[in-house]
């Protein structure tokens, strides 16, 4: 049984505590609250109130959001306890502090899981098992008046196995509206295998926020996520229930076996480079 302790903004967490508390081999055993009275009345859980020092110590796994703000030499000392981590949020840590973060995990064989919603929809599962390379995908995303850092994470995460997030070459177009911000954005990831990937994002992208498009050797898949349309050479794709993958019970299970193959630290990092690049190449088109 691993025994589990919550630290950041209860509103947020409660989602992600409703999903954990279906796993049998876990024990939620505290929470660190971050937030207003206003915010923390809102968590209806009985979980019992700790400063987070004493739940750090006294939990096995740690479920932490961005709005924690711990100190990276906190987060270092975490993990060098080989306590184990789910972050439901992208932290904001450089790349030199991920980096140390991946060297001191693999010494302690802490397992550190981001969040990655998209790659354990059924979809992208389906995708993965179903869509050989060298195929082109363009994806489409509507911002909504995200920045960068909320958009770019989750499309280039769910890549992980589809193509991997280390392309060889980058490209970026890129227009602001008159309001200064990014009215449209695409991005071209050219990788080794020649599969191509086009990522459209910005506020002037089509209401349908959320969609996929994808060509390969006799294959043609269209997927909407907003309207929950899934189709293969236009017949509607049926997702075999092997296809349903809960995030947290494959971290679980990652902790069991002392095995993360997707999702972690090292994708993470790989992203923060790729975001890095991407983020130099856009500022090429904003005044």
């Amino acid at each position: 049984m691993l025994n589990i302790g919550i630290i950041g903004i209860t509103e947020v967490l409660e989602p992600h505590v409703i999903q954990i508390r279906k796993n049998k081999n876990v024990n939620v055993i505290g929470k660190a609250s971050v937030g207003t009275s206003t915010q923390l009345n809102g968590f209806h859980f009985s979980i019992p109130e700790f400063n987070r020092v004493e739940l750090i110590e006294r939990a096995d796994v740690l479920l932490i959001d961005n709005s924690s703000l711990l100190p990276f030499e906190l987060l270092c000392d975490i993990v060098r306890k080989s306590k184990h981590i789910f972050l439901t949020e992208y932290l904001s840590l450089t790349i030199a502090e991920c980096e140390q973060l991946v060297k001191l995990a693999n010494e302690s064989r802490s397992i550190v899981q981001v969040s990655n919603p998209y790659y354990y929809t059924p979809t992208l599962q389906w995708l993965n098992k179903n869509i050989p390379a060298p195929f082109f995908l363009e994806i489409s995303q509507c911002t909504d008046g995200q920045n960068l850092f909320e958009v770019l994470y989750p499309l280039l995460l769910m890549l992980v196995d589809v193509t991997g997030i280390s392309p060889k070459k980058v490209g970026v177009t890129a227009f602001e509206t008159t309001q200064n911000d990014l009215g449209f954005c695409n991005v071209r990831l050219v990788f080794g295998s020649g599969s191509v990937v086009n990522l459209n994002f910005g506020s002037q992208i089509s209401q349908n926020k959320f969609k996929i498009k994808g060509h390969a050797k006799n294959s043609f898949v269209s997927l909407n996520f907003e309207k929950k349309i899934y189709l293969h050479n236009n017949s509607k794709i049926k997702f075999s229930s092997d296809l349903s993958v809960n995030e947290f019970d494959n971290f679980v299970e990652a902790i069991q076996n002392q095995n993360q193959e997707s999702s972690n630290l090292e994708d993470y990092l790989a992203a923060k480079h790729l975001v890095n690049s991407i983020e130099k190449k856009i500022s090429q088109f904003i005044t």
